[in-house]
């Protein structure tokens, strides 16, 4: 059997139910309730396509649908004649069944253009893998991206029934000595207290914004090492500045306690290398994940669908936004606005709770005084796609004027504002020590 030379998958018949019924129920009613499941592009016959345009048209500027007013708006598109004109239209209307068929041929029609979407989408992937014009990472995830579009399409659920009962179940949990919410504790000072849901909740977007040797890196990676040790959680680490073997150094670092520098100077006592080892070892325990290359943000959200898939990613870091590739032909602005919002939506879509660091444009990095909302570079878009932004910045004139000294060893002490807590307090300033040879935070 040749393949290639089968039709695309349609059902012009239960094209042509669907459109007659909704010409001879004259109220919009069946219309609205048909395209909830069916949209333009899923009819296959270009009559259908033509005159659906038309009874959209009639439906959003509140005009009845009937033959005649049908006619007006295919006069007025210049389709009539292509339509078959009024013979057309009443040929459609002798289709005509009960609004409960038509929704049921509405589903047929939606299967039918799923279908031939399928076959789209597969036959791209495969021209660009014989083409090896593109990467296979490349390639994949596009492919998963595209199929759960159409999945997403075909199950659309507007019903809350299934969230009220689980949030119903949690609230009964919460009593429970077991209880755990579905959060990643950050575990640095007092910030989860200040957190609505007591830390970075799943489909959260937490922005950590700070001007150059604050730290933001290094706390993100501090609130992600906790978060693996004492909650577990697999964490997927993006790094566009970073070698995955900088990072580890800093990670080691941050659990063991020991600054590598003094190991690598000769002032690190035995005890110090014995406990920097150990942590070495612990650290391979660790459920992370790390990637140092992002081709756009379609590559990384695939990337990070394929972890949580595979691994179970309940945390992505993302560092930072501005090293994200994007579209050359848009200015940055509104690439980076892009990013962000992709980044949101892959939030919500994925069920992770996402840290992404970003830059401060300069005027904010030498203001002395602290950050505002507006400090943030490139877009402003940011802000609003973010569930909470963390502003961080030196408590004194500069980082050098910043540093002290405790029982701990050398710190730099930070000012944090939440200017943007969107569960939680906002505008709450408070402080950090950063012990900068470590990366640790309090």
């Amino acid at each position: 059997m040749n393949l290639q030379a089968k039709s695309p998958p349609s059902n012009t018949e239960a094209e042509d139910t669907i459109l007659g019924t909704c010409i001879c129920e004259t109220d919009t009613d069946t219309f609205d309730t048909i395209s909830n499941i069916v949209s333009l592009d899923d009819f296959y016959s270009h009559k259908s396509k033509l005159v659906f345009a038309a009874l959209q048209s009639l439906s959003n500027s509140g005009r009845t649908i009937d033959e005649v007013t049908l006619e007006e708006e295919l006069k007025a598109q210049n389709a009539l004649d292509e339509v078959g004109g009024m013979p057309g239209i009443f040929g459609l209307a002798d289709k005509a069944t009960t609004p409960s068929q038509a929704q049921y041929c509405a589903r047929v029609v939606a299967e039918k253009s799923n279908l031939r979407r399928l076959i789209r989408e597969c036959k791209i992937a495969i021209e660009s893998a014989q083409g090896e014009s593109l990467e296979y990472k490349e390639i994949r995830s596009s492919l998963e991206s595209q199929m759960l579009e159409i999945d997403k399409n075909t199950s659309e659920d507007y019903t809350i029934t299934d969230t009220l009962d689980e949030l119903s179940e949690e609230v009964d949990r919460m009593g429970e000595e077991d209880y755990k919410p579905d959060v990643v504790h950050t575990t640095v000072g007092r910030l989860d207290s200040f957190l609505g849901n007591g830390g970075i909740a799943a489909g959260e977007v937490l922005v950590l914004a700070a001007p150059t040797s604050c730290g933001k890196s290094a706390l993100s990676l501090f609130i992600a090492g906790k978060a693996m040790k004492h909650q577990g959680t697999p964490t997927a680490y993006f790094s566009m500045e970073m070698p995955q073997k900088q990072l580890m150094k800093r990670m080691v670092q941050v659990m063991s306690g020991v600054n590598m520098r003094t190991i690598q100077d000769g002032y690190a006592s035995d005890e110090d290398k014995k406990r920097f080892k150990e942590s070495s070892e612990e650290a391979k325990k660790l459920p992370l994940y790390t990637s140092h290359r992002v081709k756009s943000a379609e590559d990384l959200v695939g990337q990070t669908r394929y972890l949580v898939r595979k691994k179970g990613v309940k945390l992505v870091v993302i560092d930072y936004l501005q090293l994200v590739p994007f579209d050359g032909n848009k200015g940055k602005a509104e690439g980076i606005a892009d990013i962000s919002h992709r980044i949101k939506q892959m939030a919500i879509e994925l069920n992770v709770a996402v840290i992404l660091l970003a830059q401060v444009n300069r005027e904010g990095a030498k203001r002395f005084g602290g950050l505002q909302l507006y400090d943030l570079k490139d877009s402003g878009d940011i802000e609003n796609d973010a569930d909470v932004v963390l502003l961080m910045w030196p408590s004194e004139e500069d980082v050098e004027s910043s540093k002290k000294k405790d029982w701990k060893g050398s710190y730099t002490e930070l000012v944090y504002n939440l200017a943007k807590n969107r569960e939680g307090m906002r505008d709450v300033t408070c402080f950090f020590k950063f012990y900068h040879g470590t990366g640790r935070f309090e």
